[in-house]
């Protein structure tokens, strides 16, 4: 079996609307473009993972209804081997994506139970992976996949968006990178004094690595050594759906292949640089070549 990256977690329906202006009070916007796309954290990670070319396999549950189908059919589209397994009378998420004409975005979700009613997942199923991602959203899959790959010594780590705090705590410890988004990390540690505290706290842990996006501002991170940054490149934004997405798929791939962590981490910043210069979230991603030669161009 040839060697794979495996991503456990979220995926879900996104109704993706393009509008020009967000309005200063409730009332009606019309939208110049809309778009059926598949969506979801561990989803859209498969699929940029995909587009930058690598063999994936997505772990997961929809609902037995009508999203879950389209979202199997249209992860597979993208050439993930999506192993997004349905539940009986459960239901998949749906997000309206709203992005205006400075590519920031609005998402307004329903969180299907698909994963809440979810059965076990089974380990067996990543057998081969050279790497992990896994989102919070199937805590107790996540939790598995996370153990799984600590007992075969294989490289992991967590997508630490928003969640309830006890699902961070479960599974930052299990994951040898933990790379939040920055309300993420507020979810993690709420209390703590700063986010280099918060970094801290995530290392102590168990983390071998912790760290923040933080947007058009860069990104932070430690391994016990202080907080180290890399600013953010420098685009004109189209639409920023998925970019933090598209960072870990880059991040963990380059890592994988033994790249050293500020490289990684620049490569992972470029693919979501460019990401932002597209339309359409993750289906926006570029290819390996186009990220390298955009590295070489801005070195």
């Amino acid at each position: 079996m040839k060697p794979f990256f495996a991503c456990v977690g979220h995926a879900s329906v996104d109704h993706h609307f393009e509008i020009d202006v967000f309005p200063s009070q409730p009332t009606k916007t019309p939208a110049h473009s809309y778009s059926l796309l598949p969506g979801g954290m561990a989803a859209n990670a498969a699929m940029a993972m995909a587009r930058l070319g690598a063999q994936v396999k997505l772990l997961g549950r929809v609902g037995d209804d009508a999203m879950g189908q389209f979202v199997r059919e249209a992860v597979r589209s993208c050439g993930v081997d999506a192993l997004l397994e349905p539940v009986a009378h459960g239901h998949t998420s749906v997000s309206s994506v709203v992005v205006d004409a400075r590519g920031e975005r609005q998402v307004f979700n329903h969180r299907g139970d698909a994963l809440v009613k979810a059965h076990p997942l089974d380990a067996q199923q990543l057998t081969g992976a050279r790497a992990l991602l896994v989102d919070p959203r199937w805590c107790e899959g996540s939790v598995a996949a996370l153990q799984w790959a600590k007992a075969q010594g294989v490289l992991s780590m967590l997508d630490g968006d928003v969640a309830e705090p006890q699902v961070l705590q479960r599974l930052v410890p299990l994951a040898q990178w933990a790379v939040f988004s920055e309300p993420g990390l507020q979810a993690y540690a709420p209390d703590a004094a700063s986010q280099a505290d918060a970094l801290a706290r995530a290392l102590a842990a168990g983390a071998q690595v912790a760290m923040v996006t933080l947007g058009e501002r860069g990104v932070a991170w430690s391994t016990g050594d202080g907080v180290h940054s890399l600013p953010a490149f420098t685009v004109q934004a189209l639409d920023t759906t998925g970019a933090g997405d598209v960072f870990h798929a880059a991040l963990l791939m380059a890592l994988a292949d033994g790249a050293a962590t500020t490289d990684a981490i620049r490569f992972a910043s470029a693919a979501a640089a460019l990401k932002c210069t597209q339309r359409y979230g993750v289906l926006g991603t570029p290819s390996r070549v186009q990220v390298e030669q955009y590295l070489l161009q801005n070195s």
